[in-house]
Order: structure tokens, then C-alpha cells, then sequence
């Protein structure tokens, strides 16, 4: 005979009744089945207990000695609403189930009743306490994972978006993210989800330039049965699956413009119609865009209604490049370092002084995806204990030189012109200092007197850039 699945040894069940050979035949049953097991026999004790240990399943009689049993159970959904509720009676009407049901009793049982029923019904309240742990379980580190602190950077431009990220998450604003390929705006999309007041509830996400317009409308709003061809069940969109959570619609400047303004429509009256159907649904989500071109330009080029734009675009959002950020760059490639070092099992991994430097000096057109596969590449090639220099990393990178040896950065006239400037005299007093400390063998007094500045200055640089190594 197959035996009945243990359940979570932490779970615990109280008996209310005042019948006492009920109550133990009860106790004994479910404690053989891995319980914890208390028991009372009157109502108001039993509130006393759910105050002060809030078991997960509560079995109680419909008519105790001191309490309606609705009474009781309506008291329990007050103090402990997780709590589950069976209702256990010996007049098993229509009515009074009903009415149990409605109150919040998670389901009935009627006397007399088998071990076998008591198992498989206590059994299946158990599967759905355990589901609810599981589930915060999985909420509490996705929420570790995309809380802001994990999100690597300390520059100045990153930190700009994190200071937006924080105050707005928790409203239910919509954001407009705006950023080249590779940024990094789904992750920051998850980070508001998680976030937010609504991080408990769906995150759902769409790449609008990944499906052609008659699969991403049904993909969108869902379809009823014979909506099209090969349409051969109803099905309910993102759009509905979100409700009550975030939506996130990637690269929204690809939907066509007949696309953008039925979800306009949608955005502005909070209502779908499934492709195919007549009836209109109520949603309620909060609106995550993003794309990788300018919006303003998109809606120039006749790419993005305006309309849509003033709709979406609430709070604003732009993710610098990669090449913008540099000095963020060594704590992206030590963080994906450790995550696919353990991942492909190579302790004691780590990189060379020269290997970070030329990581630095790249431009990342990719930006932060691209650094990020070209790290897994290096470090699933690696040896346990390798020290990554130069020559491990792959030839685009030592091809490349930096932008700076080689003139003006076309990348520059891409920023505003005080941005551009900044990381221009950045990268300048950078390369001129460590060429500078090179020529001069590392002598810092040495070198401040051919520079004709005060060695505190080079000191203060050297701090300012994190430039290690010189004396």
C-alpha cells in the first residue's frame, strides 16, 4: 500500500472539539502522519491558542459548547487569516458548507468521517501551506536578487539611476526606460517590480520586437476559441496574467503603430478584449516600457505615438552605456567572476592587474551583456586557481586599442557635451598618469617633478582613479 507523502515536519494542526474521543483518535492519526497536534475543546481557548502560536491548519467543529462555529471561524480569519480552516460538522447541508466556504474555511468535512478522508484532506491543506512557504521563499530571494544593493555600481551616472529606481518603485508611476542593448533595463524593470507594493503579485515581460503583430496582440490580450486559424482553446493574454503586478513591454518602439494604439486605449481605461471576443476585462498593472533608441527621435521618426509616449514616460529613465561608467567596470567583471566561477566550479580564480586594465580600456559596444558573456567564455576555460592575464582574454579586446590613443571617440558626441567632457578629461588624466608613472619607473617625486605638479596631486589621482601598483 503507497503511503501518503510526509509533510513539512514544522506543520502544525489544531483540534477543536468537545468531543474527546474524536479529538484523540484526531491527534493520533495526524501525529503518526508527522504533525504538530494541539487540542481544545472550547472556542475561546482556541482563540487564545491561534493568538499565540498561529498553527498553519485549524480543524474545528461547527457547534462547540461556548461558540457558533462560523463564529469561531470568522474570529480565526481576524487573528491569523494565513491559517487554513476545515470545518467539521455532523449536519453536512448544502447550506451550511456554503456559508463555511464564504466565511474563508478552506474546506468541510462531516462526521462520520474515515482516517483515509482525514489524511487525504488534512494532506492536501498541507500541500497548499507548503506551496505559500515555498512561494515567500522564492519572493524573499528574488528580492535579495533584484534588491538595489546587489545592482553593481558605485559611479556617479549609476548611482543617479539607483537615487530614481528607489524613490519611484514603491508608487505605482509608470517608467520609461531608455538605454543601448545590453544596459541592463530588464534587470533594473525586476528591480522596481521587486521593489514595489506589487512584488508579491506577477511580473510579466515582452519583447515587442521579437514577435510579428498578429502573435504579439494575442500574446498581449489572449484569444478566444476559434479567434484564428490554429486557435483551438481560449486563452487569457500577459496582459491578464498580469493583473495586479508589473508589465513590462520591451522595445515598445517596435509595435506598430495600430498595436500602439490599442494598447493605448488599454493603458487609458484599464480594459481588455481577447482577440476574437466581445467582452472587455478589467486589468490593473503598472507599466514598465523600455526601448534602445531615443523615445524623442522615435516619435520624429514616426516610430512611437506621442500619445503613447505621454502615457508611458511618467518618470524617465536613462541607462548609461557601459564605456560611460568605466570605473564600474572592475566590479562587473569580479561579480561575474565569482557567479560563474562557482557556477562552473573554479575556486580560486581571480584576475591579473594587466588583464582589468585592458577590461577598462575596451569600449563594450555590448555594454554590460557583453562583459558579462565574455567573462563566462574566460572563466569556462579557465583551470581552478588561475590567475587571468592578458593573453587569456579573448583577441577583439587586445585588438582594440583605447579610444583615447586613437583621437576623438565617435561614442562621445553620443553624450551631452558636459558628460563627454568629463570622461574625456577622465580618460585623459588617466592614460597621462599612468604614463607618466611608467616613464618615471614608478618614482612618484620623480615623476611629479617632470610633470611639474605637487606629488599630493598625484597622489590624490592615483585614489581618485584606483590606479594600484606605484610607490
Amino acid at each position: 500500500m503507497t503511503q501518503p507523502a510526509e509533510p513539512h515536519p514544522s506543520i502544525t494542526v489544531l483540534i477543536v472539539d468537545d468531543e474527546e474521543l474524536l479529538v484523540k483518535s484526531c491527534g493520533q492519526i495526524l501525529s503518526s502522519e508527522g504533525y504538530t497536534v494541539h487540542t481544545e475543546g472550547r472556542g475561546r481557548s482556541a482563540l487564545d491558542m491561534v493568538r499565540r502560536h498561529r498553527p498553519d491548519l485549524i480543524l474545528a467543529d461547527l457547534h462547540l459548547p461556548d461558540m457558533d462555529g462560523m463564529v469561531l471561524l470568522k474570529e480565526i480569519k481576524k487573528i491569523s487569516p494565513e491559517s487554513l480552516v476545515i470545518m467539521i460538522t455532523g449536519f453536512a447541508t448544502v447550506d451550511s458548507s456554503v456559508e463555511a466556504i464564504r466565511a474563508g474555511a478552506y474546506d468541510y468535512i462531516p462526521k462520520p468521517f474515515t482516517a483515509t478522508q482525514l489524511r487525504i484532506l488534512i494532506g492536501r491543506a498541507a500541500q497548499q501551506v507548503q506551496l505559500v512557504r515555498d512561494n515567500a521563499v522564492l519572493r524573499d530571494q528574488l528580492k535579495k536578487q533584484y534588491s538595489f544593493e546587489n545592482i553593481v555600481g558605485t559611479s556617479e551616472s549609476i548611482q543617479k539611476v539607483f537615487s530614481v529606481v528607489s524613490r519611484v518603485a514603491p508608487t505605482d508611476a509608470s517608467v520609461f526606460i531608455s538605454g543601448e542593448s545590453g544596459t541592463g533595463k530588464e534587470l533594473i524593470a525586476r528591480a522596481i517590480h521587486m521593489n514595489s507594493r506589487r512584488s508579491d503579485r506577477p511580473f510579466m515581460a515582452i519583447n515587442c520586437a521579437a514577435l510579428p503583430d498578429h502573435l504579439l496582440e494575442s500574446e498581449l490580450f489572449g484569444h478566444e476559441k476559434g479567434a484564428f486559424t490554429g486557435a483551438d482553446v481560449a486563452r487569457r493574454g500577459l496582459l491578464e496574467a498580469a493583473s495586479g503586478g508589473t508589465f513590462f513591454l520591451d522595445e515598445v518602439t517596435e509595435m506598430s503603430m495600430d498595436l500602439q494604439a490599442k494598447l493605448l486605449r488599454v493603458i487609458q481605461e484599464r480594459k481588455i478584449r481577447r482577440v476574437g471576443g466581445e467582452g472587455e476585462l478589467h486589468i490593473d498593472v503598472r507599466w514598465v516600457s523600455a526601448t534602445n533608441r531615443d523615445p524623442e527621435k522615435a516619435v520624429k521618426d514616426g516610430a512611437l505615438r506621442q500619445d503613447l509616449l505621454f502615457r508611458l514616460n511618467v518618470v524617465p529613465l536613462k541607462l548609461p552605456p557601459l564605456r560611460a561608467r568605466r570605473d564600474d567596470i572592475p566590479a562587473l567583471a569580479q561579480h561575474f567572476l565569482r557567479k560563474y566561477a562557482q557556477e562552473y566550479e573554479r575556486p580560486q580564480i581571480n584576475f591579473a592587474p594587466d588583464s582589468l586594465r585592458i577590461l577598462c580600456e575596451y569600449d563594450w559596444p555590448g555594454n554590460i551583456r557583453e562583459l558579462q558573456n565574455m567573462v563566462e567564455r574566460v572563466v569556462s576555460l579557465c583551470s581552478p586557481g588561475q590567475t587571468i592575464g592578458k593573453d587569456d582574454l579573448p583577441e577583439e579586446l587586445l585588438n582594440r586599442e583605447r579610444s583615447t590613443t586613437r583621437g576623438f571617440s565617435p561614442f562621445l558626441s553620443d553624450q551631452l557635451f558636459h558628460d563627454a567632457k568629463a570622461e574625456a578629461v577622465s580618460s585623459f588624466e588617466k592614460e597621462y598618469l599612468r604614463s607618466l608613472l611608467e616613464k618615471n619607473g614608478g618614482n612618484i617625486s620623480q615623476a611629479a617633478r617632470q610633470a611639474g605638479i605637487d606629488r599630493k596631486t598625484i597622489h590624490r589621482m592615483l585614489a581618485k582613479y584606483e590606479l594600484e601598483g606605484w610607490d
